[in-house]
């Protein structure tokens, strides 16, 4: 009977040292359980979060090789216009003269027009050089008329010279257009006194040449009434100042635009 109650006593204990353990064993598989949930919350998080920041990296970059392509697209049409201007300008003078100021005033306004690309895109420093750019376009537009009228001139006078001997010809045409064109070439540089005195000798020889019809003689000598900047207007055998100016002013903003894009050339 006593070896009974023992027994029975010993299975009591084991019953409830049991039941706490497993108790216990079951709080701690639990919280192994959040654990792995939360460490596997925060994982899935932080590569949600990975993937917004490249998606957004992403999305800038391509913000940037986009703005980036419209500067290029900006830079080489305003250079491009530019130089169309500066073409037409050298070649006005083959231009027959009443289609000169259309043709002028076409590329002359698509300069301004891509102007306002750059200013709508580039930098600042981009922006400061393409200003010079255009500040020379518009003193070549300002003297290409004039400009066209003189150099027009003097191509068609070279060509009424003496095929032999220009300075020394006795024939009355060659003389008179080798005068003509001696005249014009040392115009801008005479007195206003000399001037005077030579204008009615520069008609008579632009006449007598035989090389310009009337209205043609009356263009260069309203142009030769006006001596301010001639020898811009006239250039030169071996120099053009003009051209040489914006040839400048067009590389510096090519240098610019590679130093901060590498776009154009």
């Amino acid at each position: 009977m006593q070896l009974e109650q023992a027994v029975a006593a010993t299975s009591a204990l084991t019953t409830l040292i049991a039941v706490p353990a497993t108790l216990l064993a079951a709080h701690w598989t639990r919280r192994s359980a959040d654990r792995a949930a939360h460490a596997t919350a925060l994982a899935g998080f932080d590569q949600s979060q990975a993937a917004v920041a490249a998606a957004q990296l992403h999305e800038r970059a391509g913000r940037e090789q986009s703005l980036e392509d419209a500067r290029r697209s900006a830079y080489a049409e305003f250079l491009s216009a530019a130089d169309v201007l500066v073409r037409i300008i050298t070649k006005l003078p083959e231009v027959p003269g009443p289609a000169r100021r259309e043709l002028l005033d076409q590329k002359a306004t698509a300069v301004v027009q891509a102007r306002a690309g750059v200013a709508v895109l580039g930098p600042p420093a981009v922006l400061g050089q393409a200003e010079e750019v255009a500040e020379q376009c518009a003193r070549l537009e300002q003297l290409a008329l004039r400009r066209a009228v003189l150099r027009s001139a003097i191509s068609a006078l070279e060509e009424a010279w003496c095929p032999r001997n220009a300075e020394f010809c006795q024939d009355p045409h060659h003389t008179s257009a080798y005068l003509a064109w001696e005249l014009l070439d040392r115009w801008g540089r005479l007195e206003e006194e000399e001037r005077w005195e030579e204008l009615d000798f520069l008609e008579f020889c632009l006449q007598e040449s035989h090389a310009l019809d009337a209205e043609q003689v009356s263009q260069v000598l309203e142009v030769a009434n006006s001596v301010a900047c001639w020898d811009e207007m006239i250039g030169g055998f071996l120099r053009d100042p003009l051209l040489e100016r914006f040839q400048a002013v067009r590389g510096d903003f090519v240098d610019v635009a590679y130093g901060s894009h590498g776009l154009v050339a």
